[in-house]
C-alpha cells in the first residue's frame, strides 16, 4: 500500500502515543484514498473467521488491516483473542494494551486486558479491568459475563451473581451464561437457584454433557439421589452413552443401595471405555456385594488380562476367595497384591488377617511383621491394622501385648468407631481369660 503523507503523520502520532490524533489522521487517509469501506469489509471478514474458529484465516486478515490502518482498536481486539486462544500471553498483553489505548471507551478492550491478567494467574489484577469494562459497556454480554465468572473464580460468588444475572438478561438464549450463574449460585450455597440455572442451561443446550453432569452434581450434593439419577438417565438419552454421565449414574445407584442398577451402569460404561481399570474394579466389587462370585471373578480376571500389574485386581480376588471361602486361593491372590504394591497397607493388612485365621502357628507368626509394616504406612486413624495386630498377638499367646494394643484402640479411637467396639470386646475377653 502506498503510504500517503497523512498515513506517515498518523503513524508518527501513533508511535508518540497521541492516539486520538493518530486515529484522526488514519481516518482522513482512508477517506482520501477511498479505502474506508473496504477496511470495514475486511474487519467483518476477520470477525467471521474468528466466529468459525479459523484463527489462521482471521490472523492473516488482521495483518492486512494493520498495514491499512493500525489505529483501529478492533484489530487489536481480534489479535488479543487469537493470542489468548493460542496461549501466547506476551502477545496477548501487547495487543490488549494497544486496544485499551486506542479504544479506552470500549468495554470489550478492558475485558480482554482483564482476561490476559487472569490467564497469567493474576486474578486480583484482572478484576479492576473487568469492572471498568462493565461500567463502560453495561449492555455487552461478554463484559458482564466475564466479570461474574472471574468474581466466582476469586471466591466472591455473591458479587458474581449480580453481574451474571445481568449477563443472562442481556442474552437469555446463551447457555454459558446460565451455566456459569449456576456455578456461582452453587458456590454461594443457593442450591435452588443453582438448580434452576443449570436446568435452563441444559434446556438451551441439551447435547452438552457438562450441563447435565453439573446439574446432577448439585442434586447429589443436596442428597437428592433419585432426582440426580433421573437427570442422568435423561442426559444419557440426550447425549448418548457418555462415560462421565454413566460414572455419575453409577454413584447415584450406589447411594440408593441399588447394586443391580449400579452393575448395569458400569457394564454400559465398560462397553464405551473398556480400558477403564476402575470400572472393572467397580464391577468386581458390586458383583461381590450381590454374591455373584462368577461375575466378580470374571471382572477381576478381565482387568488382569488388560493389565497384569494391577494389584487392585489381585487384592479383589483375595477378598473374593476369602468370602467364598477358599483360603489357598485367597492367600495366593493377597500375596500377589503385596508383591505388586509392597507400599500399600491394604493388601498387607488383609493377607495378615487371613494368616491369623489359619491353623498354622508359622503363618500366624508371619502376620505380625506384615501388620507392623502396614502400621507404618496406614493412614492416621486406621485402627483395623492395630486391631488385627492385637488378634495376631492373641493367637500367638502374647496376651499382654494384645491387651496393650486393645486398650490403646479403645483409648484413642473416636467414639462410636466400629473397631473400637471390637477392641473393647477383645479387651474384655483377654481380661476374662486371665482370671
Amino acid at each position: 500500500m502506498v503510504q500517503s503523507e497523512l498515513y506517515r503523520r498518523g503513524y508518527e502520532q501513533l508511535k508518540a502515543g497521541n492516539y486520538d490524533e493518530a486515529k484522526r489522521l488514519f481516518l482522513a487517509h482512508e477517506e482520501k484514498a477511498g479505502t474506508a469501506s473496504e477496511t470495514q469489509a475486511l474487519l467483518r471478514q476477520a470477525a467471521a473467521s474468528l466466529a468459525k474458529s479459523d484463527l489462521e484465516g482471521a490472523a492473516k486478515v488482521y495483518e492486512q488491516l494493520l498495514e491499512r490502518n493500525p489505529s483501529l482498536p478492533e484489530i487489536y481486539l481480534g489479535l488479543t483473542r487469537i493470542s489468548l486462544f493460542l496461549g501466547q500471553l506476551d502477545a496477548a498483553r501487547v495487543h490488549a494494551t494497544a486496544a485499551v489505548r486506542l479504544g479506552p471507551e470500549l468495554g470489550l478492550a478492558w475485558t480482554l486486558l482483564g482476561l490476559v491478567h487472569e490467564a497469567e494467574g493474576d486474578v486480583a489484577g484482572a478484576l479492576p479491568h473487568l469492572s471498568k469494562a462493565t461500567e463502560l459497556s453495561p449492555s455487552v454480554f461478554l463484559c458482564q459475563f466475564n466479570l461474574g465468572r472471574v468474581l466466582g473464580v476469586a471466591g466472591r460468588p455473591t458479587e458474581a451473581i449480580a453481574a451474571l444475572t445481568r449477563a443472562v438478561e442481556l442474552e437469555p438464549g446463551n447457555p454459558d451464561g446460565f451455566y456459569t450463574l449456576g456455578i456461582v449460585y452453587k458456590q454461594a450455597r443457593q442450591y435452588e437457584n443453582s438448580l434452576r440455572s443449570f436446568e435452563k442451561a441444559k434446556d438451551l443446550a441439551p447435547k452438552n454433557v457438562d450441563y447435565w453432569a453439573t446439574l446432577a452434581d448439585v442434586l447429589f450434593e443436596v442428597r437428592e439421589f433419585q432426582a440426580a439419577r433421573d437427570i442422568l438417565d435423561r442426559g444419557l438419552a440426550a447425549c448418548g452413552e457418555h462415560p462421565a454421565l454413566l460414572e455419575k449414574a453409577l454413584a447415584t445407584a450406589m447411594m440408593l443401595s441399588d447394586n443391580a442398577g449400579a452393575i448395569r451402569y458400569v457394564e454400559r460404561e465398560l462397553k464405551v471405555v473398556p480400558n477403564h481399570e476402575q470400572g472393572w474394579i467397580n464391577l468386581a466389587n458390586l458383583a461381590l456385594l450381590e454374591k455373584d462370585f462368577d461375575k466378580s471373578e470374571k471382572a477381576a480376571r478381565e482387568l488382569l488380562r488388560r493389565n497384569p500389574e494391577s494389584w487392585e485386581a489381585w487384592y479383589h480376588l483375595g477378598n473374593l476367595f476369602e468370602a467364598v471361602p477358599d483360603e489357598a486361593k485367597a492367600e495366593e491372590a493377597y500375596r500377589k497384591a503385596v508383591e505388586l504394591a509392597p507400599d500399600n497397607w491394604k493388601p498387607l493388612t488383609n493377607l495378615a488377617g487371613l494368616l491369623i485365621q489359619m491353623e498354622s502357628r508359622a503363618k500366624n507368626a508371619e502376620a505380625v511383621p506384615l501388620l507392623e509394616q502396614a502400621a507404618l504406612i496406614a493412614p492416621k486413624g486406621e485402627w483395623r491394622v492395630q486391631y488385627n495386630l492385637a488378634l495376631a498377638y492373641t493367637k500367638l499367646g502374647k496376651r499382654e501385648r494384645a491387651l496393650e494394643l486393645a486398650r490403646r484402640i479403645v483409648r484413642e479411637a473416636p467414639a462410636g468407631d466400629a473397631t473400637a467396639e471390637e477392641a473393647r470386646k477383645l479387651e474384655s475377653n483377654l481380661l476374662e481369660a486371665a482370671q
